[in-house]
Formats: structure tokens, C-alpha cells, sequence
């Protein structure tokens, strides 16, 4: 079943306003005495699209549309590293 674009406009409104919702209800969250570090090796942005399109099709749904568990994280980045920091010839 595709969807149109309002279809998708109104799924953005309606995650925004939940996320703002929740905003103003959260307490502030006292200092960290822990820290849980995740590395995924080999999770690019293509890596997770696939895995989130193969959970929506598991679904019996097409598939874009599924979430994982940490799109719902309160914060979540991406780093880019690259090999090109070998040290030089002459340090060797």
C-alpha cells in the first residue's frame, strides 16, 4: 500500500508533537555516575535502513516505515572515521 505525502507529513507532525509532549514532563536527570558507551561496527546508514526495512517486512508490512529500538532514544549519533590516519612513512 503506498502512501502519499501527506500521509508522511502528518506521521512527522504526530512524532514531533509526542517527543514535545515529553519534553516539559521529564525531570532533569541527575548527574551520571555511569556511562554505557555502544559501538556498532559496520552500522552505517545503510546498514540500518536495511535492518529496518527487513523488521518491517517480518512485520508483513513494506517495510520503510518500521522502527528499531533506538530510533526512540532521546539522543543518538554518528561518527565517520576513516583509515586515512596510518602514521606517515617516515615515522616508521
Amino acid at each position: 500500500m503506498l502512501k502519499d505525502r501527506d500521509f508522511w507529513y502528518e506521521e512527522a507532525r504526530a512524532a514531533l508533537r509526542q517527543r514535545l509532549s515529553l519534553a516539559g514532563q521529564t525531570r532533569p536527570a541527575p548527574r551520571a555516575k555511569n556511562v554505557i558507551f555502544m559501538v556498532g561496527d559496520g552500522m552505517g546508514v545503510s546498514t540500518v535502513t536495511a535492518a529496518r526495512i527487513l523488521r518491517g517486512q517480518r512485520q508483513g508490512r513494506p517495510g520503510e516505515e518500521a522502527t528499531l529500538a533506538w530510533d526512540r532514544f532521546p539522543t543518538v549519533g554518528l561518527a565517520k572515521v576513516s583509515a586515512r590516519a596510518r602514521p606517515e612513512r617516515s615515522a616508521l
